[in-house]
């Protein structure tokens, strides 16, 4: 039984760390379409930069998260990795600089 448990805190995490993962492509394409989509001589690069820097900083976060993650996650530490995602996962949603 305790190792069946293992196997799904494993796999559990494991699925964790790929969408933290997706999570950061997610921001750097948003970051990359919305500077594609508003190139107009209207609106400035000022003004493009500063709505694609929350999804810069969005996407910095979830990365300097993953790499303790990863850590945790190589010295079998699963509830720690899948905690630590699903705090920064949450806490994405509310960062707006």
């Amino acid at each position: 039984m305790q190792n069946k448990k293992q196997g799904v805190l494993k796999m559990t995490s494991k699925i964790a760390l790929i969408v933290l993962l997706f999570t950061i492509v997610e921001q750097l394409a948003r970051a990359y379409q919305t500077g594609y989509q508003l190139v107009s001589p209207l609106i400035t690069e000022h003004t493009i930069w500063e709505i694609n820097k929350q999804f810069i900083f969005q996407s910095f976060v979830c990365a300097i998260t993953s790499i303790p993650a990863l850590i945790l996650y190589f010295f079998d530490k699963y509830i720690l990795v899948i905690a630590l995602i699903l705090l920064v996962l949450i806490a994405c949603r509310f960062i707006y600089i």
